[in-house]
């Protein structure tokens, strides 16, 4: 799903009668929430959706499959998203 059809479907949940950029403000403020949850406690739960997670990647060391250079990843942070159980 793209950006286009999440707002489309953000708009259809207000109502139909909201303008677009009632819903593009309504999804920037849902995920803008999101990101200062992250970067607050690194961890923000949607109740019946899912849990968005920040994870610290220890830095590896890598091989070029080409050249057989070995390669430092440095330490990073990605995040994961875990669905809820909740079926209803």
């Amino acid at each position: 799903m793209h950006r286009r059809e999440l707002l489309q479907m953000v708009r259809a949940a207000l109502g139909g009668t909201a303008t677009q950029s009632a819903a593009e403000l309504a999804l920037d403020a849902v995920v803008r929430a999101i990101q200062d949850g992250l970067a607050e406690d690194g961890e923000v739960r949607l109740a019946k959706f899912g849990t968005f997670r920040l994870r610290t990647c220890q830095p590896r060391r890598l091989k070029n499959p080409r050249t057989g250079e070995e390669m430092l990843l440095s330490k990073r942070q990605e995040l994961r998203f875990t669905p809820s159980r909740y079926k209803g």
